[in-house]
């Protein structure tokens, strides 16, 4: 049973909302690195002192986004392993639902990709919202994983290969693919993504069939005609 909040800590939690919400729109507006706490604290109608109450700098607003579309998106990935389908369906249901989620929230997409940037710089704010964000991409990467077993337990899926490793090379590489897309939508971008005629709705279309005809058990496939 969940603890019933209190007046003030609901009230608390809905200014950490509205902070949450003006970032997003400044973000979109302009994108991570222009923005400055004042910025947000007169967006959000409140004293920089009350903003610092809430969050010690812009990067751990950032984290609070990070989390917030990370746990938009495995909740999505979750209903698909309820589904009564193959294990190779529920990759492929994962793979929609990851690119479904990117191509209508690309400020999310940016929003993992700067705490990954924030990790490798070595400038994560310490704090639960960092190890919410890295649980939420643990979680993503189980369903994954999962959705492989179950594959390979239903004979849809080769067994032959290691879930853990698949699931990694799915995840990167569908992480490079979106990236690619948002790369080429930019003006200042390499030169051979001009050589290339492609889309986000293309790559995606092109790379769910790979994985699909790579992964599939030819077996099951036969034997389930």
């Amino acid at each position: 049973m969940e603890k019933k909040l209190t007046r003030k800590e609901r009230e608390r939690n809905a200014r950490k909302e509205l902070i949450i919400d003006v970032t997003e729109k400044i973000i979109e507006e302009r994108g991570f690195e222009n923005i400055t706490m004042d910025e947000i604290a007169e967006k959000a109608e409140m004293g920089k002192g009350s903003l610092y109450l809430y969050f010690k700098n812009k990067n751990s607003i950032f984290l609070a986004i990070c989390d917030r579309g990370s746990k938009v998106l495995t909740q999505a990935m979750s209903q698909v392993l309820a589904k009564d389908i193959t294990g190779l369906e529920m990759v492929e249901k994962l793979g929609q639902t990851y690119f479904e989620f990117i191509t209508n929230n690309p400020l999310y997409f940016n929003a993992f990709n700067y705490y990954e940037g924030l990790r490798n710089r070595d400038a994560l704010p310490e704090g639960p919202m960092a190890e919410k964000c890295e649980e939420n991409a643990r979680q993503a990467m189980t369903y994954i994983v999962r959705s492989l077993q179950i594959g390979m337990q239903d004979g849809s899926i080769d067994s032959t290969f290691d879930p853990k490793q698949l699931g990694l090379i799915i995840w990167g590489a569908s992480k490079g693919i979106v990236h690619m897309a948002f790369m080429k939508q930019k003006e200042d971008h390499m030169a051979v993504l001009d050589d290339i005629d492609f889309s986000l709705e293309s790559l995606i279309a092109t790379f769910m069939q790979l994985v699909g005809q790579g992964m599939r058990n030819y077996d099951y496939q036969s034997e389930n005609v």
